[in-house]
């Protein structure tokens, strides 16, 4: 047998449901070896799905961003919380709508009790 041409392909994943496809065809020189042709078709491929792979990041923006993550859920309770002015009423439901209605989620956030405790003495100095 005379083998006289050769292909490589492979076939890349790049993120979710969406694949690379990168094939060679080359014909082999007289006295090329076969298995040494495909091994340069290999890196060549390699090094074709290498660029796909920085053109790639260069449109997703890619950057490192220092980020402190602030619970806006939280953060939001602390500032109703800050916006209370008394400590006990209920509502015409029977329904806690004073300082006291964060009483049971300020026992579980440290940052959530601080700023809890801190209104109950406000609101207590004034009553």
């Amino acid at each position: 047998m005379i083998i006289d041409r050769i292909s490589y392909k492979k076939v890349y994943p790049i993120s979710s449901f969406c694949t690379e496809h990168i094939g060679l065809e080359a014909s082999l020189d007289k006295d090329e070896n076969p298995e040494e042709a495909l091994n340069k078709l290999k890196v060549i491929v390699d090094t074709l799905h290498a660029e796909t792979l920085t053109q790639l990041d260069l449109c997703r923006g890619s950057k490192v961003v220092d980020v402190n993550p602030v619970n806006t859920t939280i953060q939001g309770i602390i500032e109703d919380i800050g916006n209370c002015t008394v400590v006990d009423e209920v509502n015409s439901l029977g329904v806690q709508v004073g300082l006291k209605a964060y009483s049971a989620i300020a026992e579980q956030y440290p940052d959530v009790k601080d700023a809890y405790l801190k209104k109950l003495q406000e609101l207590t100095k004034i009553s």
